[in-house]
């Protein structure tokens, strides 16, 4: 008996091994395989990076329309979420010419204006004119959030902040639904509740939780809506690299017309997103 196995079978287990072994052939055309779906499947990954970070803003922003609401019923004041337009940087010749309290109240609102510059298009904070405890009548305009930004790599749609006089608004209002028009606008302390006034588009919200109009006029479309768009926002530099205050940003759509529109039920002053890509 050959108990050591013998050559006859040393044979045996040297082809089996080699049998069970890829070839060099074999492993290059697996590779290539590989190459192959991980090239095809970069489109589809970078597609729905982009959709996650489209529902992610908009998320964000329900979650911020509903947070003022609630401080408008809590609070039982009127609550506004005030966005910040291009070309705000123009306003620091207000804020120096503005008369302050305390000479260190205008260097912070300089400062917070030159920072503001880069949340162009992307910017919103909540504000109202009243705080808690006034008297009625009595009006203390107040902050309630600072300033704050959509995710990067994601604007507000700039037909929503086209500057109309009150009379031009209202009238499109009158025949336009809340999708298709501009914001209102009206004069609110900016940046800060010191701060002398500047025109900025808002929702606001009453202590109801309905909608709330400047002016105390109704529109007979009311609603309004917010639309949130993936993209860049390029602002102008000086010789040493930094945000020029004064200058227009250039806006750049990723693709361009690809919107997620908020809706904003007057009667209710509850958000619902209209595009099926938020989950």
């Amino acid at each position: 008996m050959n108990r050591g196995g013998g050559p006859t079978r040393r044979f045996e287990r040297g082809r089996a091994r080699r049998g069970a072994a890829f070839t060099l052939i074999e492993l290059l055309i697996v590779i290539g395989i590989m190459v192959v779906l991980a090239v095809s499947s970069v489109p589809a990954i970078r597609s729905l990076s982009q959709t996650n970070k489209l529902a992610a803003g908009s998320r964000q922003m329900l979650d911020e329309l509903s947070y003022a609401r609630q401080l408008a019923v809590g609070g039982r004041r009127t609550v506004y979420m005030l966005f910040l337009p291009a070309g705000t940087g123009a306003h620091a010749d207000a804020v120096r010419a503005h008369t302050y309290p305390l000479r260190l109240l205008q260097e912070e609102d300089l400062t917070l204006l030159t920072n503001l510059v880069t949340k162009q298009l992307r910017g919103y904070a909540i504000f109202s004119w009243r705080s808690a405890g006034d008297q009625p009548g009595r009006r203390t305009p107040a902050y309630l959030t600072d300033w704050r930004a959509l995710p990067d790599g994601m604007l507000f749609a700039t037909n929503k902040f086209v500057d109309l006089s009150d009379a031009a608004w209202l009238q499109l209002a009158n025949t336009l639904s809340p999708t298709n028009r501009p914001l209102p606008r009206a004069w609110f302390p900016f940046p800060s509740a010191n701060s002398p006034p500047m025109r900025l588009p808002y929702i606001a919200f009453e202590p109801t939780g309905q909608l709330h109009y400047e002016g105390g006029f109704l529109p007979q479309r009311p609603g309004e809506s917010i639309a949130i768009a993936r993209g860049s926002v390029f602002y102008p530099q000086d010789a040493q690299g930094r945000p020029v205050l004064t200058g227009a940003p250039d806006i750049v759509e990723t693709p361009p017309g690809n919107r997620q529109e908020i809706l904003v039920n007057w009667l209710t002053g509850k958000a619902r997103a209209l595009n099926p890509e938020l989950p």
